[in-house]
C-alpha cells in the first residue's frame, strides 16, 4: 500500500510512551502524522490545521499523573482546555475526511473500588488527574452528539513497557526496592496491561469508530505486593520484607473491549520482563 491510500492518522504526544510506541509499531500500516507544537499553544494548532486533511486523531498528549503533581498550575490547560480545544477546532475546520477523535482517558476517572470495575461504574476520581480526565470526558458524553465526527473514550489501566520513565509503578519499585529492604502501601490491587496490548486495543477502536467509554485493561486483578515480588526476582534478588497494611483497589473489567476483538493479554511476568528490553 503506497503512503497517498494509507488513511491518515494524525497522534498529539508523538515523543510520549504511548504516542510513540503507536507511531513505531504503526506507521507503516498508516500514514502517520506527529503533531509537533504544544498543544496548549491554541492558536498554532488552528492555523496548523488549517493545511491539514486527516482521517482520525488520537490524543495522547497530556501531563501524566506524576507530572500533574509537580505541575499542578498547569494541569486545566494542558488537560481540559487544551483538548477541548482541539476537539472544538477539528468540528469548526470541517474536515470532509475525518471520521474518528480518540481521547486518551485513564482508569483514575473510577477513583478506587473494591469492586471490578465496569465503564458504566460511577466516575469518581481521587487526585487531580482523574478530575481532569474526567473533566474532557464529561464535555464529550454532554455534547459528543453535535459534533460530525464520533469520539472514542479509552479509559487506559496501569500500562508498561520498556524503557518506561520514572512516576510509573515498575521502574519507580525497581529505584525503590534496590534503595530499601522494607517495603509499605502495595498492599492493594492493580490491574497491569502491557503497552503492546493498550496499542492493539486503540487500532480496534479506530477501526471500528467506537464511540463509548471502554476500559483499556487485562481484567485481571493483581496485588501489588506479588508484583514487587517478581520486579525483586527479575531484576534485584534481595530480601524484601512487605508492609501489611491494606490500600484501596482498582482494577478494570474488560469484556466490552473482549467484544470486539481483543482477546490475548501478556501475562504480568511478561509485561515486568519486557520493561528493560
Amino acid at each position: 500500500m503506497n503512503k497517498a491510500s494509507k488513511k491518515k492518522i494524525v497522534i498529539t504526544g508523538g515523543k510520549g510512551l504511548l504516542g510513540s510506541k503507536f507511531y513505531i509499531k504503526y506507521k507503516k500500516q498508516y500514514n502517520i502524522i506527529r503533531y509537533p507544537n504544544r498543544i496548549e499553544h491554541f492558536s498554532k494548532f488552528q492555523k496548523w490545521l488549517k493545511k491539514k486533511n486527516f482521517d482520525y486523531l488520537i490524543h495522547f498528549a497530556a501531563l501524566t499523573k506524576s507530572e500533574s503533581i509537580k505541575r499542578k498550575k498547569s494541569l486545566n490547560l494542558i488537560n481540559v482546555k487544551s483538548t477541548l480545544n482541539l476537539i472544538k477546532s477539528i468540528d469548526k475546520r470541517n474536515m470532509r475526511d475525518f471520521k474518528y477523535f480518540l481521547f486518551i482517558s485513564s482508569s483514575h476517572v473510577y477513583g478506587t473500588s473494591s469492586k471490578q470495575i465496569k465503564e458504566n461504574f460511577k466516575t469518581s476520581p481521587n487526585n487531580p488527574y482523574g478530575v481532569s480526565k474526567k473533566k474532557v470526558e464529561d464535555f464529550i458524553l454532554k455534547n459528543r452528539n453535535r459534533f460530525k465526527f464520533k469520539i472514542g473514550i479509552a479509559r487506559v489501566f496501569n500500562s508498561t513497557g520498556p524503557k518506561q520513565k520514572l512516576g510509573n509503578f515498575v521502574p519507580d519499585m525497581i529505584k525503590k526496592i534496590r534503595k530499601n529492604s522494607f517495603i509499605d502501601n502495595v498492599n492493594q490491587y492493580r490491574d497491569f496491561i502491557h503497552i503492546d496490548d493498550v496499542m492493539e486495543s486503540l487500532v480496534l477502536l479506530i477501526k471500528k469508530k467506537f464511540n463509548r467509554p471502554i476500559n483499556i485493561s487485562s481484567g485481571k486483578k493483581i496485588n501489588l505486593i506479588r508484583v514487587c515480588k517478581i520486579i525483586n526476582q527479575t531484576y534485584i534478588k534481595k530480601k524484601i520484607i512487605y508492609g501489611k497494611t491494606r490500600g484501596k483497589d482498582l482494577y478494570g473489567d474488560n469484556k466490552l473491549l473482549k467484544s470486539i476483538g481483543k482477546i490475548k493479554f501478556k501475562n504480568i511476568r511478561q509485561i515486568i520482563k519486557s520493561y528493560k528490553k
